[in-house]
């Protein structure tokens, strides 16, 4: 029997993932810069991770080194990509429990649209990601306006958005794109093993460790009716 304030509480539950490295086995967004960007992609990574650029200018400065038709790039990443367990068990939960659950990613939003239409889950999820469109000249991404001033990224901006609305947040990731979302989330996950992990070690963040999204859904579960 459900009591009402867990009841409540379900209702009031957002859930949001990360893509790449998180519902995927692989980094699709890596995988494109590793086969076909045309200049050296880590060095942005390493100035954002330094703080001297942005997530949003990192994107974008790594988008116009990859000159690939789209249709490429997604066909490319049909045949490499694979899937973490159990997405759908934590679809199911969610719609169980009234919960919105979006995907924010940093990603290639044609990409991240084929494999989860491809998978059956582009109409039980939402996605949040910068729109990218593949030119001659390079990909180019446009973002989208920040809700919060205090935002650093599209993924910590969707959380403050949903804590706005009087909601509790879970949000899992893999990298350090997603530290900032994380901080701000109420219930956090990590992927086992992931750069994200090693990061919530390093700064005290209780994030829960996990493998595949059954021990998520089980967690929320658990936290929720507690």
């Amino acid at each position: 029997m459900i009591h009402g304030d867990e009841l409540r509480a379900k209702k009031n539950l957002a859930v949001l993932c990360d893509f790449d490295g998180t519902i995927t086995l692989n980094d699709t967004f890596e995988h494109v810069l590793r086969k076909y960007a045309q200049g050296d992609w880590k060095i942005f990574d390493q100035q954002y991770e330094g703080g001297h650029i942005t997530l949003a200018e990192c994107l974008r400065r790594q988008g116009l080194l990859v000159k690939t038709p789209e249709m490429v790039l997604v066909a490319e990443l049909e045949r490499i990509t694979g899937f973490r367990p159990n997405f759908d068990r934590l679809i199911a939960y969610s719609r169980e429990n009234k919960a919105p659950l979006a995907v924010t990613s940093v990603g290639l939003d044609f990409a991240i649209r084929h494999l989860l239409r491809m998978k059956g889950w582009d109409r039980l999820v939402k996605l949040y990601a910068p729109k990218a469109v593949s030119t001659p000249k390079g990909i180019k991404f446009t973002f989208p306006r920040l809700r919060d001033k205090t935002s650093l990224s599209l993924k910590d901006d969707l959380v403050k958005y949903h804590k706005a609305k009087g909601r509790k947040v879970a949000y899992v990731g893999d990298g350090v794109w997603d530290i900032h979302a994380l901080k701000v989330a109420d219930y956090q996950f990590a992927i086992k093993g992931s750069r994200l992990a090693g990061l919530c070690r390093q700064q005290n963040i209780p994030a829960r460790e996990i493998n595949d999204f059954q021990e998520m859904a089980l967690t929320l579960q658990y936290d929720i009716a507690s």
